[in-house]
């Protein structure tokens, strides 16, 4: 596919398939970074996995669009992604994001339920507020995490491996090389989510939408589940992983895909 905002696009799974997935990564991964996913939705699926700005081997952020809010930036690129991928299809398709890609997806489920039939959610960057002193020491912590990446990557992979000893094994290499991908420009700025709050944009929400998170540091904690809670919206479903991380995909995989599948199974075709 080609993107009408010049991001890159991986088509990935069967092109034949009835129903269409468009995969939306986190900060600092890129469209890549779905290995597993793919070897399991490929088969039954058409995917998009798009390298959002900044990401993978799409453009960069200018420094205008550093100056007036990359979140904003990214919400309308991933607003283009979903027009493309309809026009290009016929029909609407669902999205699955993880964390930031998670948050983009939950708001283009929001404003363009004409274009989106539903939405998995994989820990999404829900419940943040753009508290500078966080934002600035995050985008510090994040900065300085990259590094090691493009510093010596053979060691920040067995590093992770270690961290991370239930992921699959296809995950871990598409996982490190994306870090010395990522627009060092954009993590220094530490916004990557859109101006609009998040629990508006949730509000709006009119397609079914699953929420993934699971109980081990996560960003959809508890405090932020009664958040969504609170909203009443019927088409959210929030569902808890145990022993589950941040990547809940990748920490739980079968847990993750027993329980994701099934619903996209009824939703996406």
């Amino acid at each position: 596919m080609t993107s009408t905002a010049g991001l890159t696009v991986h088509e990935l799974g069967d092109a034949a398939a009835a129903g269409t997935l468009l995969l939306l990564h986190g900060l600092t991964d890129s469209g890549l970074c779905w290995p597993d996913a793919v070897r399991r939705w490929g088969s039954s699926y058409r995917l998009f996995a798009a390298d959002l700005r900044g990401h993978g081997t799409s453009p960069r952020f200018t420094r205008a669009q550093l100056q007036a809010d990359p979140g904003d930036v990214l919400l309308a690129d991933t607003l283009a992604l979903v027009q493309d991928a309809v026009e290009l299809t016929g029909s609407p398709v669902v999205l699955v994001g993880h964390s930031m890609g998670g948050g983009l997806a939950g708001a283009a489920a929001a404003l363009r339920p004409d274009l989106v039939r539903a939405a998995v959610l994989e820990e999404p960057a829900w419940g943040i507020r753009r508290d500078e002193a966080e934002v600035r020491r995050l985008a510090v912590e994040r900065t300085a995490w990259v590094q090691e990446f493009r510093d010596d990557l053979a060691g920040a992979m067995a590093k992770g491996r270690v961290e991370n000893p239930t992921w699959p094994v296809v995950e871990l290499d598409p996982w490190a090389r994306s870090k010395q991908q990522a627009d060092s420009a954009f993590l220094a700025h530490g916004v990557a989510w859109p101006s609009t709050p998040w629990d508006e944009l949730a509000r709006r929400i009119a397609v079914p939408t699953l929420v993934v998170t699971g109980d081990r540091e996560v960003i959809v904690d508890e405090p932020t589940r009664a958040d969504i809670t609170a909203l009443a919206n019927p088409h959210l479903e929030v569902a808890v992983v145990p022993g589950a991380g941040h990547c809940v995909r990748r920490d739980r995989a079968d847990e993750f895909h027993g329980l994701v599948d099934p619903w996209l199974a009824k939703v996406a075709s």
